[in-house]
């Protein structure tokens, strides 16, 4: 029985497997690495992969591309008669990577771990672990897709900082990770999932219909078969820009054939818009993170779209530190997942390796405003880059006397107001009817190493305690076992707490207590200035164990001076005789 990766990207998908100590690349029935995540239905049988993307053009209203980018929002996809979710096309593509996989392991599969991107939110990670139910067979885990790059990227041998762009044919990540002695430290996120690869060949065809005298305003105007041959046409073109400086694009409607000789150039201006909001994706995860240029090693590029000229030139251009480009950039998320399944697994060649990811978003629930009760605001309870998994918790009250139930609403999102943001999810909570005062109660928010999201009502008066999961729908659903949740409550008390910190601060309580007045309070000072610094850099692991290392060398100091020993009242001979 075996445990596979699966690599599910918006445009190709890839399954790898951990064996006999290193990551093996599953081959599919074309001896392919990389799969196409395209579905096309021909009667009653279901075309996966290659074939099934030769008949986006012939059979456009029987085939299927680009569904990530819907996932958990309740899209209604038709090929022919037959309706889907991308949930259910996702799936059937996973059931072709579990078929080539259990064809070349000559084993079944009975665990699949899959790779989201770092910015899917609560209910696109649900609709991905739903592909487990479908199928039957067991998703336990998922990983962000340049946490797995990250860790494919790692270099054991010295300590580094560096940017993971991971930029596929469907969604942009960026991350910023944060790697010394064993762990690999995610320290932030930001990310767009409407911007990949694929937007470049919208680019590439609106410049051809409008330079080519062509009778459209945009490739909008297009539906169906003549759609999908304009973007295949212009897809051919932006791969074919990877090795050559111009090429003619050409597409035959209406009797006539209509082209326009497309350079590099061209494809620079017509994706300015793309490059913008790259620009800002980068820009936020660095701001997020707290380091600065001189600190990085440099920005791995990840993704099969990373591979475009035009994108690597624009980011050596844009950025102030080193661009890394690898052959196998559309396999390096791959690549790691393999070596987190291992991980998984404790196998004993990775079992020291750390790995820690972060909250995406802040997490919030709306309460009313003070000020204007019509107004609802975002109370964040889970900030975004928060370590995970994480538990946090808000006392609160309903905002009148005498409510009989409270609208708990849980929010995804960085805007102040509530409706600004995604709503993930909304339960009515019974209260007991108090005029006297208000009922108090607590709302907790814990999220785990997936990213999936609990909520936790508890009511004081009563002790009524309930527990819900963000559903398909608007509707919290609700979940009987406390299991997970107090599992996820003691590994993020875990975190919170910080024994090194702690550590630290019972030990310069106790040097205190053994120094001058004087001295005592220079080391008070002294500390709550590192407390500031501590938080300052609480997204990065290194950097705060830096911190404390150089705090017990200052403690080192001041307990040498406090030293008895060191008085010149004593004897250099006090250890012999009776002092022995």
């Amino acid at each position: 029985m075996a445990i596979i990766g699966i690599d599910l990207g918006t445009t190709n998908s890839t399954a790898v497997v951990y064996k006999e100590g290193k990551v093996e690349f599953i081959p599919n029935a074309f001896g392919d690495y990389l799969t196409p995540s395209v579905v096309s239905k021909d009667g009653d049988s279901i075309i996966v992969g290659k074939i099934a993307k030769e008949r986006l053009v012939h059979h456009a209203d029987k085939t299927a591309a680009l569904f990530k980018r819907e996932m958990g929002n309740q899209t209604i996809i038709r090929l022919g008669k037959d309706k889907y979710t991308p949930e259910k096309l996702s799936a059937v593509v996973v059931q072709q990577l579990v078929a080539d996989a259990e064809a070349y392991l000559q084993e079944k599969v009975e665990e699949i771990v899959i790779s989201v991107p770092a910015y899917f939110n609560a209910k696109q990670r649900l609709a991905t672990k739903k592909i487990g139910d479908l199928l039957g067979i067991k998703v336990e885990r998922l990983i962000n897709e340049p946490s797995a790059a990250a860790i494919a990227c790692r270099d054991q041998e010295e300590d580094e900082t560096f940017i993971v762009f991971d930029f596929g044919g469907g969604t942009l990540d960026v991350s910023v990770v944060d790697c010394f002695a064993n762990v690999i430290n995610i320290c932030a996120i930001a990310g767009n999932n409407q911007l990949g690869g694929s937007d470049f060949d919208i680019a590439i065809a609106n410049t051809f219909i409008q330079q080519s005298k062509f009778p459209a305003k945009t490739v909008n105007d297009f539906v169906g078969a003549n759609r999908n041959s304009l973007l295949y046409e212009a897809e051919r073109v932006k791969l074919a820009l990877q090795d050559q400086d111009e090429v003619w694009m050409r597409y035959h409607f209406h009797k006539r054939t209509y082209e326009l000789l497309f350079t590099r150039d061209m494809l620079y201006t017509c994706a300015k818009p793309i490059f913008e909001k790259l620009k800002t994706v980068i820009g936020t995860a660095v701001k997020d993170s707290g380091f600065h240029a001189p600190e990085f090693t440099g920005v791995i590029l990840v993704g099969g779209s990373s591979y475009m000229p035009v994108v690597q030139d624009y980011l050596r251009e844009l950025l102030a530190i080193p661009i890394m480009t690898s052959p196998d950039m559309n396999l390096l998320v791959a690549k790691g997942l393999g070596t987190y399944i291992a991980i998984k697994e404790r196998k004993e060649e990775v079992a020291s390796l750390v790995v820690t990811d972060v909250c995406p978003f802040s997490l919030s629930t709306a309460v009313v405003s003070e000020i204007d009760p019509s107004v609802h605001l975002a109370d964040v309870l889970i900030e975004k880059n928060t370590v995970l998994p994480t538990s946090k918790s808000l006392l609160l009250s309903p905002a009148n006397l005498g409510q009989k139930h409270v609208n708990i609403q849980v929010y995804q999102g960085e805007s102040a107001y509530a409706k600004y943001n995604v709503l993930l999810g909304r339960r009515h909570v019974d209260l007991p009817v108090n005029f006297d005062r208000p009922e108090m109660f607590t709302l907790t928010y814990s999220y785990d190493i997936n990213s999936m999201l609990f909520v936790e009502v508890l009511v004081h008066s009563t002790q009524e305690r309930s527990i819900f999961q963000v559903g398909e729908s608007d509707y919290l659903e609700d979940i009987t076992s406390k299991q997970t949740l107090e599992q996820i409550k003691d590994i993020s008390l875990k975190i919170t707490r910080k024994p090194e910190i702690d550590l630290l601060e019972a030990r310069i309580l106790r040097v205190c207590e053994q120094t001058s007045k004087q001295k005592s309070k220079h080391l008070i000072e002294y500390w709550m200035e590192t407390e500031k610094e501590l938080k300052s850099n609480g997204q990065s692991l290194r950097k705060q164990h830096q911190i404390i290392e150089q705090a017990h060398r200052v403690l080192d100091m001041y307990e040498k001076d406090n030293d008895l020993d060191r008085l010149d009242i004593f004897s250099d001979d006090d250890s012999k005789g009776f002092l022995s």
